[in-house]
């Protein structure tokens, strides 16, 4: 059996004996600790390591990029595939580092339980308008069942960025809101997207996306209204409540 050994230098090459298999193995260490574990070989460990850094999970937080705001959607779908539908970063007139929403969680019947009811659509075609989808979510049974939506969009190219928040009235309906768009295709426009859904993160519910964008930029009066998120009840379009400081006013692009 193979004692622990511990190695540590800037750069060596050590030769250490493998008491399961009487070989000897060559082993450069840079910069860091190689700890050998007592009961397995340094061939067992070596294949772990491996497979450790070849898993999909591992690459998706090491080689992976975020999903950059500003950019269609479209230029996203091959390593967004690739990486199990993983769509993270939400913006509009904002930057990225103003305000970032994690990558949503499928819907499931938890949804009753914890009372989530903002849902997050991607895989919208670009060329959708806050009204087409507006449209879309009556059409589907849905009128008058949501206070909030916000399409963000990419000003200069002045198209959504392929995904967009709707908070549910009620929590009772979100599986029927997953069951009717999760997998959906059948757009108004031709295209080839398969719409997904998900919970929004981390905001949640119609008092925190007020609480998010009454400040934001996108709210600035420069901004065309098409852009912004709205509120409603019971289907009527309602006013946004007044920002309570200054709104900086975002770079509309040409």
């Amino acid at each position: 059996m193979c004692a622990m050994s511990t190695f540590h230098t800037d750069s060596a090459e050590t030769t250490v004996s493998d008491h399961q298999d009487d070989t000897e193995h060559s082993v450069v260490v840079k910069h860091t600790f190689l700890d050998i574990q007592e009961g397995e070989s340094l061939d067992e460990q070596c294949r772990r390591m491996r497979r450790a850094y070849s898993d999909p999970a591992f690459l998706k937080y090491t080689g992976g990029s975020a999903y950059n705001p500003g950019q269609f959607s479209d230029e996203q779908d091959q390593e967004t595939q690739s990486q199990n539908r993983s769509q993270t970063d939400h913006a509009g007139a904002e930057t990225s580092s103003d305000c970032p929403e994690s990558a949503p969680a499928i819907a499931s019947d938890t949804a009753k339980a914890d009372g989530r009811t903002t849902m997050m659509l991607r895989n919208l075609p670009n060329n959708y308008t806050r009204r087409m989808l507006l449209e879309l979510l009556d059409s589907h049974g849905f009128s008058a069942k949501y206070d909030f939506v916000y399409l963000p969009c990419d000003f200069a190219r002045k198209s959504n960025l392929g995904y967009a928040f709707v908070n549910l009235a009620d929590a009772d309906i979100v599986e029927d809101f997953r069951s009717a768009f999760d997998g959906f295709v059948d757009w108004e426009l031709p295209t080839a997207k398969v719409c997904r859904v998900g919970f929004s993160g981390p905001h949640q519910g119609l008092t925190a996306h007020i609480g998010r964008y009454r400040n934001s930029p996108v709210m600035h009066k420069s901004v065309p209204d098409e852009y912004k998120p709205i509120i409603l009840s019971n289907g009527v379009r309602q006013r946004f409540p007044a920002p309570t400081r200054k709104i900086k006013r975002p770079a509309l692009g040409r």
